[in-house]
Parts: C-alpha cells; sequence; structure tokens
C-alpha cells in the first residue's frame, strides 16, 4: 500500500463490514459511494478552514456530482486504504479524485471522482473557488 498511494498526502482507513456486502457476495457498490463520502471529508479536514456549521461561515464545500469506476470487486474481511487528491481546480469547482486500494488483492479496486462545488450558505449560491482555498490546496498537495 505504501509504494502505490505514497504521494497521497490524505489516506483514508475502511474496514469493510461484512454487512457491506450484498447477495452476489461482493461488496455493495453503495459502500464505495459512503466510503468516497469519509474520504472527501477526510480531505477537507487535513486541508482545514472549514467548520462543521457552514451556516456560520461564508462558504463551504458541498458536492456537486460524483461518479465511481469500478475496477475490481471486494470481499469481507478487507482493509481498504483510499488516497484523496485535487486533480484540479476549474472556476467554481475543486475536482478530486479517490483511489481505493484493497489491502487483500494488493490492487486499487476503485476510482471516484468527486467535484466539490464551493457554496455561499447566505446567498443560496456557488461561488468562485477563493484564492485562499486554492493556496491551502496547493499547500498540502505540494
Amino acid at each position: 500500500m505504501k509504494e502505490i498511494l505514497k504521494d497521497f498526502k490524505v489516506v483514508t482507513t475502511i474496514k469493510a463490514r461484512w454487512s457491506d456486502m450484498d447477495a452476489m457476495r461482493h461488496i455493495n457498490n453503495v459502500a464505495y459511494v459512503t466510503w468516497g463520502e469519509i474520504a472527501r471529508i477526510d480531505y477537507f479536514e487535513v486541508l482545514g478552514g472549514f467548520s462543521s456549521s457552514p451556516e456560520k461561515e461564508p462558504y463551504a464545500p458541498i458536492l456537486g456530482f460524483q461518479s465511481v469506476k469500478y475496477i475490481a470487486p471486494l470481499t469481507y474481511p478487507d482493509t481498504i486504504f483510499i488516497g484523496t487528491k485535487t486533480d484540479g481546480i476549474k472556476e467554481d469547482r475543486i475536482i478530486l479524485k479517490s483511489f481505493f486500494y484493497s489491502d487483500k488483492t494488493k490492487k486499487i479496486v476503485a476510482i471516484k471522482t468527486h467535484e466539490v462545488i464551493i457554496f455561499n450558505y447566505k446567498t443560496n449560491k456557488k461561488m468562485v473557488v477563493p484564492l485562499a482555498i486554492i493556496d491551502r490546496i496547493n499547500a498540502l498537495e505540494n
């Protein structure tokens, strides 16, 4: 795991649960979405500058789009390491990628894309990504 995810500044560890499996006896696709959410929140916690009360802040990150590329199935038991990084910054969004690595198979098993919008709760509208966030991303990733 260390070699494949060594360039990621934020790595989330997930222990698969028996209840994550479905009738086909593999981890259900919904688990990857939930695990990706945990990884995205971990990334923003490490990035810093956001509170758990977004309505009290000038802005907050919210999910605008997500997709998961499933590469190989997982089964219980397994430990999944999710490396998350910024893949791009557009005027109105931050694009994160999360790479899911299985400790059991020693392979990348999924890749999730998160498009995160910066949302102003006072105006109820998305906004341009503030320079302060871009600076924090650059400091974290470089």
